[in-house]
């Protein structure tokens, strides 16, 4: 009987559906565990719905402790499943392990044909001036995994997807290349410091190169001539 027991549960999630969020359809992405009735949910559908529709399970309306609305239950069992197993990308056909699923849609093109999101190209006579102006983006590798040449957005995807429970030290490599970056400064959570300090690049809203007081002047200059 016991025998028995073990091997359904052990098959439980072996369905590619049973690894399907209810709330956004799609592979879980970080999943958590209801306590009472057990569903399980990408941590941030949860969340949304929670938030949304208070304290009730958003699959079959269930109460939810106080707790589990701000820090639902891990789901590690499902987490190690899709760690194990892979299956087909239902939109290039690709075997990728069910961990790396939603990683792999934001390189996968048949899939940003079919949401529209893929990436622009300039057209016309300025393709080449356009190209040729373009700043080289800058990659980092994860400091929890051998994962490399990871833009700022795909580093911080990347480490939601695959370390977001994890508490570990490390430098960050997007500290490290900005001029007030200290190499040797060690955080306590990567991953928590990643997603408060990094959500934005400070690129895009100042020439981070440039000392203080010329920064200053260009935008009394930017100021007077808007």
């Amino acid at each position: 009987m016991e025998e028995a027991t073990a091997s359904s549960s052990s098959a439980l999630y072996h369905d590619e559906d049973d690894f399907c969020c209810p709330i956004c359809q799609e592979t879980f992405q970080t999943p958590v565990r209801t306590e009472s009735c057990r569903h399980v949910f990408c941590r941030k559908c949860f969340m949304s719905a929670v938030k949304a529709s208070g304290a009730r399970c958003p699959l079959c309306r269930g109460a939810i402790c106080r707790r589990e609305r701000s820090a639902p239950t891990r789901a590690s069992d499902i987490e190690v499943e899709m760690r194990t197993h892979s299956a087909g990308c239902m939109y290039c056909g690709k075997q990728v392990k069910l961990s790396c699923m939603r990683l792999h849609y934001k390189s996968c093109k048949s899939y940003q044909e079919e949401y529209g999101i893929g990436p622009k190209e300039p057209r016309g006579e300025n393709t080449a001036a356009a190209c040729a102006t373009k700043p080289m983006e800058t990659t980092y590798n994860c400091p929890l995994c051998p994962q490399q040449n990871l833009n700022r957005q795909a580093l911080l995807d990347h480490c939601i997807f695959m370390h977001y429970f994890e508490d570990g030290e490390a430098v960050c490599p997007i500290c490290c290349t900005l001029p007030w970056g200290n190499p040797g400064q060690v955080t306590a959570n990567i991953v928590a410091h990643l997603n408060s300090r990094h959500q934005f690049s400070y690129e895009e809203f100042a020439n981070v190169y440039l000392d203080e007081d010329t920064q200053y002047q260009a935008a009394i200059e930017k100021s007077c001539f808007a």
